[in-house]
């Protein structure tokens, strides 16, 4: 019962109400931060209001401004231009999504122009938040704005709860969300992108949990390493996904020499991580305690198939954290050497 009265209540709400100043924006930004959806102010803060309101479609308006749209059942499709949405947004949307799309929507630029036209960022979702699209379009605005209707013009992701939980255990959705923004603005296709983290997900799955990955230990150093079992944790999995195979970072305006070559597999990677650590030659230099008392050490195995470019060896460096409390190895990262430039 509790459910259809907030459905009403969130369309009454909604319903025919534009905020199109700055300080509404930035009042939504504001309002949002611990809820679902983050759209950030207009990246012109001397364009006054109306300024980008351009009449269109006989006597109709188009409204270029972050916005949100969602289905609420008994009333349809209601669209928000402001802050109304951070009144009820984060009592029933589902949490993986909205975490996922505030971290995305938040890496985005707030306009772009394409085809000429200028487009704002926005989203529209089911009542329930089980499912979101990201992208830019306007707000067709029409009856002195009583009636609103959100156009996504150049799609960007769309995404859905079970894929968020799908890859949760390894990706949290705030870091799912950042992760393929960046990637996006790195040049990646989106849902490319995503499906390529969904694909290292299953293949690290498949290849270190289900079958489990060693370390063999070393008595040959200075400082000696017992075996154990080596793990991948949702912080570095977003760093090797995002540094090593979406190239996120840049050198002086230059490709990241360290990241894979795109005509690897997610296992293909996978695979040459595992060899790397249960075949690799251990670096006796690298060894080196830490304050909180886990050490790291690193493991190097070259690959003469590999195709690199000049910049790029064939050899991988696998980079282990020991915890000698858990007896636990933890992957810090993986990558292939720099020759330098």
């Amino acid at each position: 019962m509790w459910k259809k009265a907030l459905a009403v209540l969130f369309g009454f709400l909604m319903l025919g109400l534009t905020v199109s100043s700055a300080s509404a924006s930035a009042s939504f930004v504001n309002g949002t931060v611990n809820g679902t959806v983050t759209v950030p102010p207009e990246f012109n803060p001397e364009k006054k209001p109306g300024d980008e309101v351009r009449p269109q479609f006989g006597g109709a308006t188009v409204v270029a401004e972050p916005f949100i749209s969602a289905f609420v059942p008994g009333i349809g499709w209601i669209v928000a231009v402001g802050s109304i949405v951070a009144l009820i947004a984060k009592y029933v949307y589902s949490k993986p999504v909205s975490e996922f799309t505030e971290a995305f929507v938040g890496e985005i630029p707030d306009k772009i122009t394409y085809n000429g036209q200028e487009l704002a960022k926005g989203v529209k979702t089911n009542f329930w938040g089980t499912e979101v699209e990201i992208g830019y379009g306007y707000v067709k605005k029409e009856w002195g704005g009583l009636k609103k209707e959100a156009v996504i013009v150049k799609p960007v992701i769309t995404i859905t709860r079970d894929e968020v939980k799908a890859v949760e255990d390894l990706f949290s959705p705030k870091e799912y969300g950042k992760l393929l923004a960046q990637a996006y603005l790195n040049g990646w296709d989106a849902e490319k992108a995503k499906d390529i983290v969904k694909e290292f997900h299953d293949e690290y799955k498949d290849v270190f949990v289900k079958n489990g990955v060693t370390f063999r230990g070393t008595d040959t150093c200075k400082i000696k390493l017992p075996s154990g079992e080596v793990i991948l944790d949702n912080d570095r999995a977003s760093h090797i996904v995002g540094r090593h195979v979406f190239g996120i970072y840049e050198y002086d305006g230059q490709a990241d020499p360290t990241v894979f070559p795109k005509y690897l597999t997610m296992r293909e990677i996978v695979i040459l991580i595992k060899k790397t650590i249960e075949e690799g030659e251990v670096q006796c230099g690298s060894i080196k305690p830490l304050g909180d008392g886990t050490i790291r050490v690193s493991m190097e195995k070259t690959f003469p198939e590999l195709r690199t470019d000049r910049y790029t060896s064939k050899t991988l460096r696998v980079v282990l954290e020991y915890n000698p409390k858990k007896g636990l190895y933890r992957i810090i990262t993986a990558y292939l050497k720099w020759l330098g430039r």
